[in-house]
């Protein structure tokens, strides 16, 4: 039955143990759909989150409002039918709390107030295409969310339902990047984790200053050397029962980060950004723009 905020409930409540949810601080996820083929590769990934953590899951639906009051209901009616069919289709057995939910107005709008008002701890999103934010840049949906929005956002290009194996986390040693690598780590804690820092130097400067060579050398190896303490500082903070492999490349983080996801394959990267507004300051600024835009795994984003 449809409430006043045009909200259904599709699947009775169910209790959730609190050793399932102790296995993942997340407690409830968003997954946004619009019913195309990559909102389904997203809502599988959800599902399989929401499995292997006991994590509540919400399926969410927005379209823009109508004038007409039976168009209006229509389109609850027809949403509702495929939200059930939806939830029917994932088969999660019942200790899995699974909602539908249907917003009127801006779906990346209705998206980020859903969330909010559930107190969804992620957003799972699918990606356009193959290529994702090639199009996702382009003013859709998943890119308003992420660049508008107050909460982690997980963006789903694979279609894999198996749980993520590895993950790759570019960090600049700050609190994003914790928060990044511990959500990651939440989200996969089977998985192996690498985490990634590129740096640059000043040898280039210091050639040009007229600098001899084999002082820019141990320039460089001193340079280095602060980077790998300031790595190991960073991963102190990270309470992680597993080991995490440490990877330190200079050059432009952009390149770094590229090349490291296309020799490694992960399955995961994941980013943390400022969360002031969004993506204008990301981790490493532009770069999260860049992974989101060339790396094939999914992505997640967080604050």
């Amino acid at each position: 039955m449809l409430d006043r905020r045009n909200h259904f409930k599709l699947v009775e409540k169910r209790t959730i143990t609190n050793e399932a949810l102790a296995a993942l601080d997340l407690k409830r996820l968003l997954v946004g759909t619009d019913f195309s083929p990559r909102a389904d590769v997203a809502l599988r990934r959800a599902a399989r989150i929401a499995l292997d953590h006991g994590t509540a899951l919400t399926l969410f639906h927005a379209g823009n409002a109508v004038a007409n009051d039976q168009m209006a209901r229509q389109f609850r009616a027809n949403a509702e039918a495929i939200l059930l069919e939806k939830i029917r289709m994932l088969g999660l057995p019942p200790t899995i709390a699974v909602k539908g939910c249907i917003g009127t107005g801006k779906p990346f709008a209705e998206i980020i107030r859903q969330a909010r008002e559930e107190a969804a701890e992620l957003i799972v999103l699918g990606a356009h295409g193959t290529n994702v934010v090639r199009d996702l840049f382009l003013g859709k949906t998943a890119e308003k969310v992420v660049r508008k929005g107050d909460r982690p956002v997980l963006i789903v290009k694979q279609g894999n339902r198996v749980p993520y194996r590895q993950v790759l986390v570019p960090v600049d040693f700050s609190e994003y990047s914790v928060r990044a690598l511990e959500l990651a780590s939440q989200l996969a804690p089977q998985a192996q984790f690498r985490v990634l820092h590129a740096y640059r130097g000043f040898e280039g400067q210091l050639s040009r200053a007229g600098i001899a060579r084999s002082k820019i050398t141990r320039y460089r190896r001193t340079f280095a050397k602060r980077k790998r303490h300031e790595m190991d500082l960073f991963l102190r903070r990270i309470s992680r029962g597993r080991p995490i492999k440490q990877l330190l490349r200079r050059g432009r983080a952009p390149h770094v980060i590229t090349k490291a996801a296309q020799r490694l394959r992960p399955d995961l990267v994941a980013v943390g950004t400022s969360g002031r507004t969004g993506l204008p300051y990301f981790l490493l600024g532009s770069v999260a723009e860049h992974v989101l835009r060339e790396v094939s795994c999914d992505v997640l984003v967080t604050r």
